[in-house]
């Protein structure tokens, strides 16, 4: 089955707003073995946005439209949703007293307008937004069924996984099942995991396992996807990658599918029974703001300080000196530990020496032992920043793997 992805407005048109949108559905889709072969952005133009539409069904099987359900005059998907397929526009009783109650439960009032969302083309089929006011629907032009959904993300995520998918996974009529298998690593860049992943695929016994990579720095995605008629199926043919993916990448693989660092880290503490405090210098904060957005509760996380002024801190902690160095940063992780009396202490701070260069300072202690490391990175504050922060954050991970604490990575100079 072919589809397509139509995203509207001059706003995304433009370049204004990151059409992230496109991705998140293309990325969705292919998870359930969809293929996405063509995208298209339009504008808020009445005659673009027809010609757009013609144009996708006379190529495509089926059309995801994203945006412009709106109440205000630029949002135009209804209207001419209702021309292109020869419809006249109604409206939907049951989708407007829904709406009234949305907006009553909120303690606002309804303008006139809205009302405007509620008018859809005549035979189409309502699909249900749980959490906006703009509803979706799907409707025939020509060859292709079209999916109209909102462009707000959380809206138009969760309609996509509740109720698009499985209208086209039915009207695709194909008996599949998919599966998506993602690695995350840090340390290990993408052309390297390439080149030692060449001929992985090759031990799927049907050869229907699929590689990719994507890279985000400084994160890399090792992902295996497949497509068969039975879970049996899968399981014989992934189970062989998955495991050679896992011994090839080794020490760089810190989590898998949905997991994270920062939530195998509050994994690693919470199964240890360890509490934890953070010193940061120059790192944004970033370190701590990571675990504690897992660590809600803050039962491990005890404390944090975060600090781009060293005297400052020199002088909170009651330093014996103030030179960015290795030795400071180790005295540093102890006196916080001790002060604020929690089982292990991390403290990294980035000492920028000549332009886009910086040594960053890595030092993880409890009680009884010590490891510290110097990581060594080049590019701007930005990229300099969101190295140290994950190198920091992997260490902690390595702490308690008992995995080489000072591998050298990728990304360092």
């Amino acid at each position: 089955m072919k589809v397509e992805i139509i995203c509207t407005g001059d706003e995304v048109l433009s370049g204004k707003i990151i059409n992230s949108n496109f991705a998140h559905m293309s990325g969705k889709l292919e998870e359930a073995g969809l293929n996405v072969i063509w995208g298209t952005t339009v504008g808020d133009n009445k005659e673009d946005l027809l010609k757009s539409f013609h144009l996708a069904s006379e190529r495509a099987d089926a059309v995801i439209v994203n945006g412009g359900l709106g109440p205000t005059v630029d949002d135009l998907s209804q209207e001419v949703a209702a021309i292109a397929s020869g419809n006249k526009l109604e409206l939907r009783q049951e989708w407007l007293e829904i709406m009234e109650k949305f907006f009553i439960k909120r303690g606002r009032v309804m303008t006139e307008n809205n009302k405007k969302q509620a008018m859809l083309p005549k035979t189409s089929e309502l699909i249900n937004n749980p959490i906006g006011t703009a509803c979706g629907f799907a409707v025939n032009i020509k060859k292709a069924r079209f999916f109209f959904t909102p462009g707000v993300p959380r809206e138009l995520f969760l309609m996509l996984q509740d109720e698009i998918i499985p209208r086209l996974l039915e009207l695709s009529g194909e008996n599949i099942v998919t599966k998506l298998k993602t690695f995350h690593s840090y340390g290990i860049g993408e052309s390297r995991a390439d080149t030692l992943l060449k001929n992985v695929v090759d031990l799927s016994p049907d050869k229907i396992v699929k590689l990719g990579f994507q890279a985000h720095f400084p994160q890399l995605e090792t992902k295996l996807s497949i497509r068969a008629g039975s879970l049996s199926e899968i399981e014989k043919n992934l189970k062989p990658v998955e495991n050679k993916v896992r011994e090839t990448l080794g020490n760089y693989i810190f989590a898998e599918d949905k997991n994270t660092l920062e939530g195998s880290i509050f994994e690693l503490l919470k199964k240890n029974n360890k509490t934890i405090s953070i010193c940061e210098y120059l790192t944004w904060g970033n370190i701590s703001k990571r675990i504690s957005t897992i660590d809600k509760k803050g039962d491990h996380l005890k404390f944090s300080v975060s600090s781009n002024n060293l005297d400052a801190l020199a002088d909170k902690l009651k330093l014996s000196k103030n030179k960015l160095s290795i030795e400071l940063n180790e005295e540093i992780t102890s006196k916080v530990r001790e002060l604020y009396m929690t089982d292990l202490s991390l403290s990294v701070m980035i000492n920028y020496q000549e332009e886009n260069e910086a040594d960053t300072y890595i030092t993880m202690s409890s009680a009884n032992d010590m490891k510290s490391r110097v990581g060594k990175f080049i590019g701007d504050e930005h990229r300099i920043t969101l190295g140290s922060v994950e190198m920091a954050l992997d260490c902690v991970r390595r702490y308690f793997a008992n995995l080489p604490f000072d591998e050298k990575s990728d990304f360092e100079r």
